[in-house]
């Protein structure tokens, strides 16, 4: 049953994106809704779970629970997520460890996606969000999700920041505003 409703669920996502994708020339506002982060965290992994290339890779929730929702557009966030674990997974080729935690600062929600794998060198940091800039091998990758990820975030009034080590790993650092208590 959980998984028929996953299925369910992730039907209507992507046909919320093909729709997204259609509407796209002419602008339509994304939806904003409160949501509970660790909620989308939680179904982005369990997706992810499924996948054959995470076998290897051990994930770790690390979830404050009780934490302020945010205000976003659900598909759009969870495609962040997405873009986030999956580079995650490529870096760790021959496995490693995925760790996703949340927390609150301040007025604001902060989600950290780190893993164990290759890192990014230093001179690539600054280019990794840029449009179609790739350090994949051709047909690995094409330089979108970064980039989409960043300005989705933007859009959300959020911030997108990574840092990493060649060889030991990468943290990326989503944050987003809080929705207020009287909301």
């Amino acid at each position: 049953r959980q998984d028929l409703d996953l299925i369910i669920r992730e039907t209507k996502r992507v046909r919320d994106i093909v729709r997204g994708l259609l509407d796209f020339a002419r602008e339509t506002p994304f939806v904003q809704k409160p949501l509970d982060i660790n909620e989308l965290i939680r179904q982005t992994l369990r997706l992810l779970g499924k996948r054959e290339a995470f076998q290897k890779i051990v994930m770790v929730e690390d979830l404050t629970e009780g934490l302020p929702w945010v205000n976003v557009d659900k598909n759009q966030l969870q495609q962040v997520f997405l873009n986030l674990t999956l580079n995650a997974c490529e870096a760790m080729g021959e496995g490693g460890t995925l760790l996703v935690s949340s927390s609150v600062a301040g007025e604001r929600i902060v989600v950290k996606v780190t893993d164990t794998g290759c890192g990014i060198r230093r001179e690539h940091l600054d280019q990794i969000f840029e449009p179609f800039f790739t350090t994949k091998p051709v047909g690995k990758g094409t330089g979108l999700g970064l980039s989409v990820s960043y300005g989705i975030l933007q859009q959300h009034g959020g911030t997108l920041e990574v840092d990493s080590e060649v060889g030991k790993g990468t943290t990326f650092t989503v944050t987003l505003p809080a929705v207020p208590p009287a909301a």
